[in-house]
């Protein structure tokens, strides 16, 4: 399970969208002792001098606060158009920062322990804060807000110069980063209980008097995040009282479209807002299930650098098709899966040629198939016909890991009753996946299905997994979302068995999404049932040949020598067995 950890004062500069005149903000520091060179202010990363000295300038148009990093050390700057912010510290001391003639910052300054403290209070604390009733529940977190807003009083009645603007945007944060957690309480209630709760009147009546129609305050991290769980927890409402036969996902953009402009009357918020759940929507269900939606959003949006952003992205994605051809297998519920094909350029008329299945990653729940369309390319350059397959993203609603294994299969089959017409070998189909889409892959061997009165199966001919998922607990488990399903039973480690396809398996030794135990253990029963399995293990790399000092938690980031050599194992596999040429 992901981890949610709730971060009041820490707040990423956001980019600025809205198109006025912007005024400059100043920050100058020292640091005693600089141990290192560059300090991270936003998204901004500022060169430190050989004295310890610092200056960094922006342009804003609203107050906001910054992130600042450096030497293991996290805080908040307070920032007000047109002026400067004067600081000075000692390297690894934080309780050492003193601000130059700034009330706001100093204040700021004075509850960084209180803010450490209280994440860790909630993460220790996470469910069983979330078990309480709702009553219970809130009390807790109105006692969290004082911690934040009650010093805060005491410190404006000595400190009367200290800016309103401040005081106004501080007890925003602290408001709608609290409040995000009381929108999330059933759902987290639930999880932890078993016991399925919504928000009482009265609750509901308190968040709906929220001003959120305030653009002011559109930088706040803490405000969009309250935002989408707001918008969230409606939607759901609204959908619960549908019946429609059509794909969740499909459907709360339908109530988005209709609920978002009786929230915002602010253009440019209501804009935003399309364009964030849009974009979200189009790069995870890709491009036959959003063409829609976008055609709606270009008529509602009237914010030139939101239009700019989803059509960008569009045109984007389908110049990303052109050069493959697009095929439709399957639809369910309104909702459209296309196998994405690349065809090597010296195929013949009439030719046949062995194919590779390629299915992404991304934990079930993220990615669509352009994150394939690189290694298509590679393997149609290498002669085999590659198809970047689509499946269905758990939502914690109606699609969950066994219906993207299903997806996988429905793929197979229609590859093999089309293989002439798609010029492919039918008995010489190899699968490839990453993470979750290596699991898939390994799912489609061990529990494949068959048309026995076409002879048909969605058993692939060779597997190649990278970094694969190999059982169900945790994550896959979660996703079930309660389903009275038992996991275990869809468990690739838990049902090897004699006479699977040839399989290469390449994996970091300190992977800590897909660990190596899982999968040592995977490759161990496929060899004792006597199927062919080779497994390739690199040093020093995680996830997806993460190097190990980068971490498993952050966006893989690949050695490219090791990417390289797991490269060529695999041509080295496909080339034994007959797939591509020496």
């Amino acid at each position: 399970m992901k981890k949610i950890i709730v971060n009041i004062l820490l707040i990423t500069l956001a980019q600025l969208t809205i198109s006025q005149e912007l005024d400059s903000v100043k920050i100058r520091g020292t640091i005693l002792n600089a141990t290192d060179k560059i300090i991270k202010i936003g998204d901004n990363t500022v060169p430190i001098s050989e004295n310890g000295c610092f200056k960094f300038t922006t342009k804003i148009e609203l107050p906001n606060f910054f992130d600042v990093s450096y030497d293991k050390m996290k805080w908040a700057i307070y920032l007000e158009p047109g002026k400067t912010v004067e600081l000075k510290f000692k390297s690894g001391d934080l309780s050492s920062l003193i601000y130059k003639d700034d009330l706001s910052n100093s204040y700021l300054k004075k509850i960084i322990l209180l803010s450490s403290e209280t994440d860790d209070f909630i993460n220790k604390n996470w469910i069983r804060i979330h078990s309480q009733n709702e009553l219970k529940f809130i009390s807790i977190i109105d006692s969290l807000k004082g911690l934040y807003l009650n010093p805060l009083a005491s410190y404006q009645d000595e400190n009367k110069n200290i800016s309103g603007d401040f005081i106004k945007l501080f007890k925003a944060d602290v408001n709608f980063g609290f409040n995000s957690l009381i929108v999330q309480y059933p759902d987290y209630h639930q999880k932890f209980t078993g016991e399925k709760v919504i928000l009482s009147q009265a609750c509901y009546k308190y968040l709906n008097s929220i001003p959120i129609d305030d653009i002011k305050f559109m930088d706040l991290q803490s405000y969009k995040k309250y935002c989408k769980a707001w918008t969230d927890y409606n939607a759901d409402i609204m959908l619960n009282k549908n019946s429609e036969q059509k794909h969740y996902n499909l459907k709360k953009m339908d109530v988005l479209f209709s609920f978002l402009p009786t929230i915002f009357k602010n253009q440019t918020l209501l804009d935003y807002w399309l364009s964030e759940y849009l974009d979200e929507h189009i790069q995870n269900t890709w491009l036959l299930n959003s063409e829609k939606y976008i055609k709606e959003f270009n008529t509602i949006c009237k914010t030139e650098v939101y239009k700019t952003k989803i059509n960008k992205l569009y045109t984007s994605c389908l110049d990303s098709e052109k050069d493959h051809i697009v095929k439709i297998y399957k639809s369910v519920n309104g909702f459209t899966l296309a196998s994405h094909i690349f065809y090597p350029d010296n195929i013949k008329s009439g030719e046949k040629r062995g194919a590779i299945v390629i299915f992404h990653g991304g934990g079930f729940v993220l990615g669509n198939p352009s994150w394939a369309f690189g290694n298509a390319k590679y393997y149609a350059s290498k002669g085999m016909i590659a198809i970047a397959a689509q499946y269905r993203l758990s939502n914690f609603r109606d699609i969950t890991p066994i219906d993207a294994i299903q997806d996988a299969k429905d793929l197979m089959f229609w590859l093999r009753k089309n293989a002439d017409s798609l010029k492919i070998i039918d008995n010489k189909i190899a699968v490839s996946g990453w993470s979750v889409g290596g699991q898939i892959c390994a799912s489609l061997a061990i529990f494949s299905d068959s048309l026995s009165n076409q002879n048909i199966n969605t058993s692939p001919n060779a597997l190649l997994l990278t970094s694969p998922g190999t059982n169900t607990k945790g994550w896959f488990t979660e996703l079930l979302n309660g389903a009275n399903i038992n996991p275990l039973s869809f468990s690739p480690v838990d049902h090897v068995k004699k006479g699977l396809p040839p399989t290469i398996i390449l994996q970091g030794r300190d992977d800590t999404v897909t660990p190596l135990s899982g999968v040592q253990l995977f490759h161990d029963k496929l060899v004792a049932n006597g199927n062919y399995c080779e497994i390739w293990i690199y040093d020093k790399v995680g996830h997806l040949f993460t190097p190990t000092y980068l971490g498993d938690n952050g966006w893989p980031q690949p050695d490219k020598e090791i990417q390289k050599q797991a490269n060529l194992k695999a041509d080295e596999f496909l080339i034994k067995f007959g797939y591509i040429k020496k």
